[in-house]
C-alpha cells in the first residue's frame, strides 16, 4: 500500500469522494474498458472490499462519477444575483465554455464512451437557464414567447459550438463564448426564438 494512502478510518463522505478521485484518475490514465474496481481500489489505497462497501460495480462508480460532475457543472454556471439577465447569461456561457474545456476528456468518457445519454442529463443547467430566462420575460429585458423552447435553444446551441470549438480551434476559448453569447443576447432580445412573436 502507499505511502500516501489515505487514514483507514474516514467518515462515509470524505471516503467516497476519495474513491470518486481515485476512480476519475485511473480511467483518465487507462481508459474504461482497461480499469477495474480492483485498480480504483489500489489507487485509493484501500483494499477492494471496502470499495465495495460504497459502490456495488464499476457501473455504479461510473453513475456516482456522473452525478459529480453534473453538480460540479451546474455549480460552475451558477449565475451570481445582483446582475442584470443578460450579464447572468454572458457568464453562464463563459462558465460552461469554461468547464467544458478543462473536462472535455471526463465528459467523453462519462457520456460517449460509456454509452450514456446526454438527453437528460443536464437538466439541472437547462432549468438555470430556463428560470434566467423566465425572470428576464417578467422583467421586460428578454422577448421570448416560449420559455422552454428558448432555454432547449440556449443549451443546445452553446452545447453544439463549445463541441466545435473543441475540434477547430478556430479561435480561442474566450473570443468563442463571448461570440456565442453575443447570438444568444441577439435571440433572446429580438424574439427570433419565435418566428410568430409579435413585433
Amino acid at each position: 500500500m502507499s505511502s500516501h494512502a489515505p487514514p483507514r478510518r474516514q467518515p462515509p463522505d470524505v471516503r467516497r469522494e476519495q474513491l470518486l478521485d481515485a476512480a476519475q484518475r485511473v480511467l483518465l490514465e487507462r481508459g474504461l474498458r482497461a480499469t477495474t474496481v480492483a485498480d480504483v481500489a489500489e489507487a485509493a489505497g484501500v483494499a477492494k472490499g471496502t470499495m465495495y462497501l460504497y459502490y456495488e460495480s464499476k457501473d455504479d462508480l461510473l453513475a456516482a462519477l456522473r452525478s459529480r460532475y453534473l453538480a460540479d457543472c451546474a455549480a460552475a454556471v451558477r449565475p451570481s444575483p445582483g446582475k442584470s439577465v443578460s450579464e447572468r447569461l454572458r457568464r453562464m456561457i463563459i462558465g460552461l465554455f469554461d468547464f467544458g474545456e478543462a473536462h472535455h476528456e471526463l465528459h467523453h468518457l462519462l457520456f460517449h464512451e460509456a454509452g450514456f445519454s446526454e438527453d437528460d442529463a443536464f437538466t439541472g443547467v437547462r432549468q438555470q437557464f430556463t428560470d434566467l430566462i423566465e425572470e428576464g420575460v417578467e422583467t421586460g429585458e428578454l422577448r421570448v414567447q416560449d420559455v422552454q423552447m428558448a432555454s432547449v435553444f440556449v443549451l443546445n446551441g452553446v452545447h453544439g459550438a463549445l463541441v466545435h470549438g473543441l475540434h477547430s480551434r478556430r479561435h480561442g476559448r474566450r473570443r468563442t463564448a463571448n461570440l456565442v453569447a453575443d447570438l444568444v443576447d441577439g435571440a433572446l432580445h429580438s424574439g427570433v426564438t419565435d418566428p410568430g412573436y409579435p413585433g
